[in-house]
């Protein structure tokens, strides 16, 4: 570490000056603190300035915590704005520790609070090179769920602007920390240090700053060394509410993206209020009713409004081809209309790994019946379905209509169910036994910039006893996946191929599979699951294999988006709306992860820990009661939850309720299970043990149904 103790007129750091006099500091100043500076690389791209702040010296310790007031503290008698006087009105220079406040308060970082007793720890942020901010929020999203526990986050970056990288002249003269305050890109205030650790203690802290931010940041410019044009891009469907919007319309707003909004009339974005206003450029109110001349009517409100729109996107799986025929028209960046065509339709995206005669696609129960009685021949299309099957909407999301069908007999009920939906056409095809995935692309131009596998573990269709009205309803996630490397490889490769051959190269794309042979099962028991090799004596003889189950063209729906968010620093709704622009450049550094490397808890590289998603599913219909909290006064389930149990607390990254006191809830809507709501829990070593909280997690959950 080199150290810039001397350019801030202090000498540099060591045992003797820093911890002189029982681990305090023996500089007298005006708050009678001491400080000292040391720099370090961050990589390529980055050097941080930690700024280490001693407590006062216990012969001149202040009242309680120290205030500070235009850059010098209330209770000290040095005056403000430059030279003050002593306790005995003698002249007196501010010092080191004055102008760093001074600076902090100048800057609008505010007034920090300084323990008494303990060490305080700053980290400043500058980039090596200049360039225009790519997202502002940058330092936000990379430092989230640190295992370091940080006080406050400053940044000086206003997305698209240009923003001057670290220059010699910044560091000299004797207001050299005035300088590095007001010229850093960001500053960090890390927690505390007790001040009776022991130096070792302190360096291995700074140290464990140094390297966390090494992973976190990982290389990723938060600087383009090319202007970044301003531009415009239109989401068709705006998200039903709030909480399913909200990381879309912070990713926009974070990228410098102008969000238009083109729905229906009466969206709860149309009104044109102050709040609305700071999400959404403008609402284009559209009728959308999904018939032959949509595609016009969303054109013709695009080609209506007073200023240029350079991208179109949607997150709702209806309205895919819609979309893409509205870009092409349009000329403006998205993949071919044919590939929507195929992900959106389950039949065709099966069709891509079927062997003929496995699949069928049938419009009732009479097509059904016809097609099972043709002859086999050859002489017409055939069918000949081996069971188990599933049968599901052509059209559909959610696990809506979807059914495992074992026995021949209860084919025609499923068909019936899947038929009714959507007015849509059922898909009926093999049902693949082994453990399903999803999986997460990033692409840009055909290459792979990111990619993550998550396992999603067997649900009540799974069983083998499965019934017809049993649901394929997801009950949780697990990240990052533990199959076997090798296989998770060829599940990459396999469906990376897919993606590419039916026309997609850029952008997001959520797939779900299954891993047919694979060398790793389920092993599950009350209250334990555990994904784990196979005995020697049961593994399969044939090569594992990847069977998809579905393509999405978009992000991975909200809830399960923000978590992949969080443990891997990866911004889907940010990919797709780059990719919605064509902004590439933009695109390639969203897409990089955190650096964490997985030894010792052999996580997937980029990881900075194990987490589980838990789905809470409604227990019964009814009306939600949240409890009544004596102090508190109503609260909902997830927060009663962390205050009964503070150590599952410290494990949960977030927690989300989908109903407030009073909503009406129902078990299922269109034949899938319902949920209260999503926990997101973490383990940094220990993948079995994030699955056990998890599980615990759900258990806790308490609420109220009442009948009504």
């Amino acid at each position: 570490m080199a150290q810039v103790g001397v350019f801030a007129g202090l000498p540099p750091f060591s045992p003797s000056t820093a911890f002189a006099s029982s681990l305090l500091g023996t500089q007298d100043d005006g708050q009678n603190r001491s400080l000292f500076l040391d720099t370090v690389d961050i990589g390529r791209l980055y050097i941080a300035v930690n700024v280490v702040i001693f407590p006062p010296v216990p012969r001149f310790l202040p009242p309680s915590h120290t205030t500070i007031t235009n850059g010098v503290s209330k209770d000290t008698p040095n005056g403000i704005n430059g030279h003050g006087e002593d306790e005995n009105r003698r002249p007196h220079t501010p010092t080191q520790f004055d102008i760093f406040l001074r600076g902090l308060d100048e800057i609008g970082f505010g007034s920090p609070k300084l323990s008494d007793t303990d060490i305080s720890v700053f980290t400043l942020i500058f980039p090596k090179t200049s360039g225009h901010v790519i997202r502002h929020d940058f330092l936000q999203l990379r430092l989230q769920d640190s295992p370091i526990p940080v006080i406050r986050i400053y940044h000086r970056f206003r997305v698209l602007h240009y923003h001057n990288g670290i220059r010699e002249a910044d560091f000299n003269a004797d207001q050299c920390i005035g300088s590095l305050v007001k010229n850093a890109g960001g500053i960090i205030q890390w927690g505390e240090v007790s001040s009776y650790s022991a130096i070792s203690q302190l360096q291995r802290y700074r140290a464990k700053i140094t390297q966390e931010l090494l992973y976190r940041f990982n290389d990723v410019s938060m600087l383009s060394p090319k202007p970044i044009e301003s531009k415009t891009v239109a989401l068709i469907r705006g998200r039903p509410n709030l909480m399913t919007g909200g990381p879309v319309y912070a990713a926009s707003k974070a990228l410098g993206l102008k969000l238009v909004i083109i729905d229906e009339p009466g969206h709860w974005l149309e009104a044109d209020t102050e709040e609305n206003r700071n999400i959404r450029e403008a609402f284009l109110t559209t009728d959308l009713t999904e018939d032959d001349t949509v595609v016009d009517r969303i054109i013709a409100s695009i080609r209506s409004y007073d200023h240029p729109i350079h991208g179109v996107f949607t997150l709702s799986d209806n309205f895919f081809v819609a979309v893409a025929k509205v870009a092409e028209t349009l000329g403006l960046p998205c993949g071919p209309v044919s590939a929507f065509e195929t992900a959106v339709d389950k039949y065709k995206s099966r069709m891509l790994q079927d062997a003929p005669g496995h699949t069928a696609r049938v419009t009732s129960v009479a097509e059904l019946e016809a097609l099972l009685a043709a002859p086999k021949d050859g002489s017409t299309p055939f069918f000949t379905p081996k069971f188990p099957v599933i049968v599901k909407p052509t059209k559909g999301w959610s696990s809506e209509c979807v059914s495992k069908v074992r026995k021949p007999r209860h084919l025609a009920r499923a068909v019936e169910k899947a038929t009714a939906r959507h007015g849509s056409a059922a898909v009926i095809e093999p049902f693949f036994d082994g453990p399903e995935i999803d999986v997460n692309f990033v692409l840009l131009d055909g290459e792979i910039l990111f990619c993550e596998i998550a396992d999603e573990p067997p649900c009540e269709a799974d069983s083998a006893k499965a019934k017809v009205s049993d649901t394929f309803s997801p009950v949780a996630l697990t990240l990052p996946s533990s199959l076997p490397e090798d296989e998770q490889e060829m599940v990459r490769d396999t469906l990376h191929k897919i993606l590419l051959k039916i026309g997609f190269t850029t952008g997001i794309f959520h797939l779900e599979a299954r891993v047919v042979n694979s060398k790793a099962e389920y092993c599950i028991g009350p209250g334990f699951e555990m994904l784990t090799f196979k005995h020697k004596d049961r593994m399969p003889a044939e090569k594992a294999e990847c069977k998809l189950i579905e393509i999405n063209a978009r992000p991975p729906g909200y809830r399960v988006s923000v978590p992949s968010r969080h443990t891997y620093g990866v911004d889907y709704f940010a990919v797709r709306m780059l990719a919605a622009v064509d902004d590439k450049e933009r695109l390639r550094e969203v897409a990089k992860p955190f650096g964490h490397v997985e030894s010792p808890s052999y996580r997937t590289p980029g990881a900075q820990y194990w987490s589980r998603l838990v789905y809470i599913p409604v227990p019964k219909d009814g009306i939600v009661k949240w409890k009544e909290h004596e102090e508190l006064g109503l609260i909902s389930p997830s927060e009663d939850l962390k205050l009964r149990r503070p150590d599952l607390a410290e494990h949960i990254v977030l927690a989300v309720d989908y109903h407030k006191d009073g909503d009406k809830v129902i078990k299922f809507t269109d034949g899938a299970r319902t949920y209260l709501g999503h926990i997101l829990v973490k383990h940094t070593y220990d993948r079995d043990e994030a699955i056990t909280i998890g599980n615990e997690v759900l258990e806790e959950y308490f609420v109220n149904i009442h009948d009504g």
